[in-house]
């Protein structure tokens, strides 16, 4: 190969492949983890493109690195070595074809969730997975490679139980097709027509095969949105509480969070931020006299229900009429043993700007790196208290280098519960921050020197935690490099997984080392 550029360039045209050094140094880097410079970074625009791409790849030895929108903190695009490319999605975005008479969207797995609802909206619909907080960046494509929950979790589940075909490039250059979108004469409009190949392509972290393309479930969007929110002083309480509204599907998203999270995604305040939030949030009551009553009520709560407990909830709440919100309503008050109702400002902020800009940072400069595990609801209280417990082992070393762990949870239906661990620390800033760090926080936020001892500290805490959650159940999304995946895979389940990884990427190039592949 004497000029790989060359003819990545003949392959692709000059403007889809990018050769500077600043911006392959931030395609590489996460929220935390930092990988080797790629090549170049190539943008087809096409699937044929895409596959001709492979055909390439494939010839030549060079590792595939495919990237969404980069909201990942689990190194699962990183290249592992300087003969690989970063695959970028920026033109392949399209909304192929809008179906509401069949309930579906087709939609290139570049295009954001945002730019996707904001399509759909224009016909009255939504996708039942509509997208994590982060999808005003975040990809379709990204999002059903990792794995995403948030918005209609509480209904639907995980993002890719809204799948219904996908298109995929494997690491041959072969074009394949899942569901019934993959027979003669057919549309992608039943999932199940035989075994269940879409699935296989879901959360694989680009390992298995290169998304192009995804026809997912649309429904009419609906006729009323409102919240709940409660106070917690015991996390046995709020568990009950998420595990009973989740199993009756009363609630479309269900959030919580410690009160340390809940500082931090408020934000720092600004009266007049705040005001233009706030009446977003009373717009959405959907009149005007609505809006003055939720404007009154948030302004009276101000940031207060953030210091009001250890531990606040949320339920996103959707209706056909009145009737309907009102019975769901009172359906959650029931359940809320324990808990003191709160005004309702996060559930009804959360909604009225879904797709906000998202911290990466803490609003007062230092770094931020979440972790998860999803649990089991008969094993997560006991995951709580050793977690407490490991927290207090460490507390000495964590308060010397100035690194704090506060919680984040959410509820999946069909599944169980998500709890996000998110660590604090001092320290110097990457690129990724410098360009991710949202423009409200511009001129807000500290900065801080290097922290190296501190980093490594929570690298080490993020190993230790990742076991003590294995050692109670949990699975993952976003697998990425960081959870363990084929090395938990025991018999026949972990030979068909390699025989997948062989079938379908002989060469081993697509996205090397994730899932443990």
């Amino acid at each position: 190969m004497s000029d790989p550029i060359a003819a990545l360039v003949d392959l692709l045209g000059n403007a889809s492949v990018e050769t500077r050094e600043v911006e392959r140094r931030f395609a590489s880097q996460d929220l935390f983890f930092e990988g080797v410079l790629p090549l170049a970074i190539v943008s087809p625009s096409s699937t044929r493109q895409v596959a001709n791409l492979m055909n390439w790849c494939q010839a030549n030895g060079v590792a595939v690195c495919p990237r969404g929108g980069g909201m990942s903190y689990t190194a699962a695009f990183q290249p592992q070595a300087a003969h690989s490319i970063t695959l970028d999605f920026k033109n392949l975005s399209s909304i192929r074809h809008i179906n509401p008479e069949d309930g579906e969207v087709t939609v290139e797995t570049g295009c954001t969730w945002a730019a996707l609802d904001s399509a759909l909206a224009h016909h009255g619909m939504r996708a039942r997975f509509w997208g994590p907080m982060s999808g005003r960046t975040a990809t379709i494509g990204g999002s059903l490679s990792q794995g995403s929950v948030t918005f209609g979790s509480g209904q639907v589940g995980a993002s890719a139980n809204a799948v219904k075909s996908f298109e995929i490039v494997t690491g041959t250059g072969e074009v394949l097709l899942t569901g019934s979108d993959a027979s003669t004469d057919t549309s992608p409009f039943n999932r199940n027509y035989g075994p269940d190949l879409t699935s296989i392509f879901a959360n694989d972290a680009g390992a298995l095969g290169i998304k192009t393309a995804a026809t997912l479930e649309i429904e009419p969007r609906p006729q009323m949105v409102n919240g709940l929110s409660f106070a917690f002083d015991n996390f046995d309480q709020l568990s009950d509480m998420l595990r009973e509204v989740r199993l009756r599907r009363l609630a479309s998203e269900l959030l919580a969070m410690d009160a340390e999270v809940a500082r931090q995604n408020a934000g720092p305040p600004n009266i007049v931020q705040d005001a233009k939030a706030a009446w977003r949030v009373g717009l959405a009551a959907g009149s005007v006299t609505g809006a003055i009553g939720r404007v009154g009520r948030i302004a009276m709560a101000g940031r207060r229900f953030i210091d009001k407990a250890a531990y606040t909830v949320h339920f996103m709440v959707e209706a056909r009429d009145r009737y309907e919100m009102r019975s769901r309503l009172n359906a959650i008050r029931k359940l809320a043993i324990g808990g003191s109702e709160i005004t309702n400002t996060v559930p009804l902020a959360t909604r009225a700007n879904p797709f906000p800009e998202l911290p990466v940072m803490h609003p007062d400069g230092r770094r931020m790196l979440p972790i998860h595990g999803v649990f089991a609801d008969s094993r997560i209280k006991e995951f709580h208290r050793d977690y407490l417990a490991f927290k207090e082992s460490r507390k000495e070393q964590m308060d010397a280098h100035g690194v704090t762990l506060a919680e984040f949870f959410a509820g999946i239906a069909g599944i169980g519960t998500l709890y996000e661990p998110v660590f604090y620390w001092p320290d110097s800033q990457m690129l990724y921050h410098e360009r991710r760090n949202p423009t409200y926080l511009d001129g807000v936020t500290k900065q801080y020197p290097p922290n190296d001892e501190g980093r490594e500290l929570v690298r080490n805490l993020v190993d230790e935690i990742v076991q003590l959650m294995r050692s109670h159940g949990s699975t993952h999304f976003q697998i990425g490099r960081l959870y363990p995946y084929s090395e938990a895979r025991t018999g026949e389940a972990g030979a068909l997984l390699k025989d997948l990884k062989q079938r379908l990427d002989p060469q081993g190039i697509l996205n090397p080392g994730a899932l443990g592949l």
